[in-house]
């Protein structure tokens, strides 16, 4: 009876240690990291499509595109370029900028894009100055920064630029300007804001080329804040001290539809001449109608196409980009404004 109870008690304990062995070699063997991950709940479909939709978004390129002003013309003519790209190229396009040219609503969207860890960065800053201090904080974050259109002073705050060429397109307008009032009389420059990269290089260029003309004479050089109603209004004064005025060369889209503003206002339409830069709808409408004698025209469909696959070709290895690109502009008269040469670079709305 005793041997039989001592054999019982040893095969128990022979159980025992067994199972607790077993125990121990499940917990090794495997570790938290060869773990394979918990799937969703039956019926969680929200777990299983953020799940899915990290995956997809890990694979396509996101790149931010920030308009100098997301009402302007020219800008919305980029959009459409840029959305062409984004199609072709199957990027995540996030088209995004404030509705007035203005640094200081311009750097908290970049503080945003750069909180979002964006891809790539694009964008027209809105100041030379004040912008190179948030585009170099998207740059050391990693975020690679394309400007287009308009450009900061400090190219290390950028990776490349794709621009018109604004010095040719002043010298363009005051050849223009001078062809039209016969190369004598007094002329006046309107332009929008200082410390914009694009329109102080056409002021420049105008500026320069003017002074081939020594029978024209430049009464003034005003700025309208980017404000047609101010343009209007200057327009008007500049007339009351120079009745005598030939003609005027318009540094942007605003400044130009604020001149011819006031030109009618004076009713002075017919006699004084205005070379605009920007073919957008208003001053394609005022050339026809024969307020406009000629239309300094960008071309902003391209530049977006250009600099958009210039990001993604960075993105994807392509480290050794040209530093400014530069495209030239085009005279739009009445004469040339039904060409297809012409007609593909007026500026789209919709």
């Amino acid at each position: 009876m005793k041997k039989t109870v001592l054999m019982l008690f040893a095969l128990i304990l022979s159980i025992s240690l067994t199972a607790c062995g077993s125990s121990a070699g499940s917990g090794s063997a495997a570790s938290p990291k060869d773990s394979p991950k918990a799937a969703p709940a039956a019926g969680d479909t929200k777990a299983a499509a953020t799940t899915d939709s990290g995956t997809k978004d890990k694979k396509k390129k996101r790149i931010a595109y920030v308009a100098g002003i997301t009402t302007d013309a020219f800008y919305i003519s980029m959009k459409f370029g840029a959305e062409e790209v984004a199609k072709k190229l199957d990027v995540d396009l996030i088209w995004t900028g404030a509705p007035e040219w203005d640094y200081t609503k311009q750097t908290p969207i970049v503080d945003s894009l750069i909180a979002e860890k964006v891809d790539a960065i694009i964008i027209a800053p809105n100041d030379a100055k004040a912008m190179v201090a948030p585009l170099k904080k998207a740059m050391n974050a990693g975020i690679p920064v394309f400007t287009v259109d308009t450009n900061v002073s400090d190219d290390s705050a950028y990776v490349a630029n794709v621009t018109s060429d604004n010095l040719q397109g002043g010298k363009l307008g005051a050849n223009t300007l001078a062809k039209e009032i016969g190369e004598k009389g007094k002329v006046l420059v309107m332009n929008t804001k200082p410390g914009i990269t694009t329109t102080d290089d056409r002021q420049k260029g105008f500026l320069e080329e003017i002074k081939k003309y020594p029978n024209i004479q430049v009464v003034a050089t005003e700025y309208c804040d980017d404000q047609a109603t101010i343009a209007a209004k200057k327009t008007q004064d500049i007339l009351l001290a120079n009745p005598d005025l030939s003609g005027v060369f318009a540094a942007n889209v605003v400044s130009g539809a604020g001149v011819a503003q006031g030109l009618r206002v004076k009713n002075v339409q017919d006699k004084v001449k205005l070379v605009s830069y920007d073919a957008g709808p208003e001053q394609v409408k005022s050339l026809k109608a024969k307020e406009l004698q000629a239309i300094i025209s960008q071309k902003p469909l391209e530049e977006a196409r250009i600099i958009l696959q210039m990001t993604y070709d960075y993105l994807n290895g392509k480290k050794d980009v040209k530093k400014i690109t530069v495209l030239e502009n085009v005279s739009v008269t009445p004469e040339n404004i039904e060409t297809p040469d012409v007609q593909q670079w007026l500026y789209r709305t919709k």
